[in-house]
């Protein structure tokens, strides 16, 4: 009998809009084909409401992959639990697991229960909080570092995309099982001529850190590459750019929103960006520019946790000088740009390949086996039928579907 997974998340994957929605529908495609699933979005009818009628193609195709999808304002995650008995449930997010891990506990016992970090929040807004300052960030990055820790801790498996987040929470709590499972990229080797003097940038605007970096890399960088080769093009690609990033359209740069692929502004531009100054997690827009064979000039924080060596296969630089050195240094140096390219496509090929990441999704289900599934201590599970029975009175919690 073919063994169930049960996926919940907010919504479908979004694949074609955030690189953690395309590393989740990969995982998903890889699975399907050894396992029956169900997926759960738990808010995808109302996403999908205020949105035109093509998101229906997101939840095609997870059905095309034979993979069964409720949404959660038609079918509870109880009517499901009860008709499914489940190896394991992957839950999308900290915030996602506080809400159904505790079900998933309650009505099936033996099910395992992995949380995917998909980044490690806290980790994140204290980052932006070193570079803010502001009070507000930090009490945000403490308030959410307890509630992250906490629910991983009661998880029989954390998955992180990186060590460095998977350290970060073991330093939290070593008794923590994590494992990591990073991003999947398929390689696309770059096709036709380069725009010599195009740069570009890939990343999703609802994800904050990249409004950050395209306002830095604009008012900081993008002047001192100007005065050295002026003739150089901008062009900014991802969904829902914010006032703040349309603003910065001009003449030498091009905002273009949400675009069906990036593929052909991969393959067209002669470098990519990444001016992160926060975040956590991989950097989906690094591997993806790889993976298309295009050098990358990043920051610390960009190439974070995909063994990345500056100069070999990246370009690494922390401050305005040293970030536009890099991209006027790439664009004037034929066999070092050659290099770079080269060896990006061979570090993609020897980590993130759909092959790679399928066969480490594969070892840490293999190894759910040897590890005893934590039961619900009584502290929490009192504590969680007393809210659900206090907000089926008052309406105002969730209730235990």
């Amino acid at each position: 009998m073919t063994e169930k997974l049960l996926f919940v998340a907010p919504t479908v994957p979004l694949f074609d809009r955030h690189s953690g929605d395309l590393r989740l529908f990969t995982i998903l495609n890889i699975l399907s084909k050894s396992y029956e699933i169900t997926y759960f979005a738990k808010n995808w009818a109302n996403y999908a409401v205020d949105r035109s009628v093509e998101t229906d193609r997101y939840v095609y195709s997870l059905k095309n992959l034979g993979i069964n999808v409720y949404y959660g304002e038609s079918k509870s995650i109880k009517s499901i639990l009860d008709a499914h008995v489940y190896k394991a449930a992957f839950m999308e997010f900290y915030h996602i697991a506080e809400v159904y891990l505790p079900r998933v506990k309650i009505m099936q016992p033996s099910c395992y229960v992995i949380v995917d970090t998909v980044d490690v929040h806290y980790l994140r807004l204290r980052r932006k909080y070193d570079l803010t300052k502001d009070a507000n960030d930090l009490t945000l990055a403490d308030t959410t570092k307890q509630e992250e820790i906490s629910i991983y801790s009661q998880a029989d498996l954390v998955l992180t995309v990186t060590e460095e987040d998977a350290k970060n929470l073991m330093n939290e709590n070593p008794k923590m099982a994590v494992r990591i499972l990073p991003n999947v990229h398929e390689v696309i080797p770059p096709k036709g001529t380069k725009e010599r003097n195009e740069i570009v940038f890939v990343g999703g605007f609802n994800h904050p850190p990249n409004v950050d970096a395209m306002i830095y890399f604009c008012e900081d960088i993008l002047p001192r590459i100007r005065r050295i080769i002026p003739k150089v093009k901008f062009t900014i690609v991802g969904s829902n750019p914010p006032p703040q990033v349309m603003a910065l359209s001009n003449d030498f740069v091009t905002v273009t929103g949400y675009v069906p692929s990036t593929t052909p502004y991969l393959h067209r531009a002669y470098i990519s960006v990444a001016p992160l100054r926060y975040g956590a997690g991989m950097k989906g827009k690094i591997g993806e520019a790889m993976a298309h064979g295009l050098p990358v000039v990043t920051t610390s924080i960009g190439a974070e946790g995909m063994g990345l060596t500056d100069r070999e296969n990246v370009f690494i630089a922390d401050s305005p000088e040293t970030f536009s050195d890099a991209v006027i240094e790439l664009m004037l140096d034929d066999a070092l740009y050659n290099n770079i390219q080269k060896n990006s496509l061979e570090h993609i090929r020897k980590n993130f390949t759909p092959e790679i990441v399928g066969s480490k999704i594969e070892q840490i289900l293999s190894e759910l086996e040897g590890l005893a599934v934590k039961n619900m201590s009584l502290l929490n599970k009192t504590s969680f039928l007393l809210d659900y029975t206090l907000g089926f009175v008052k309406k105002n919690l969730p209730s235990i579907g």
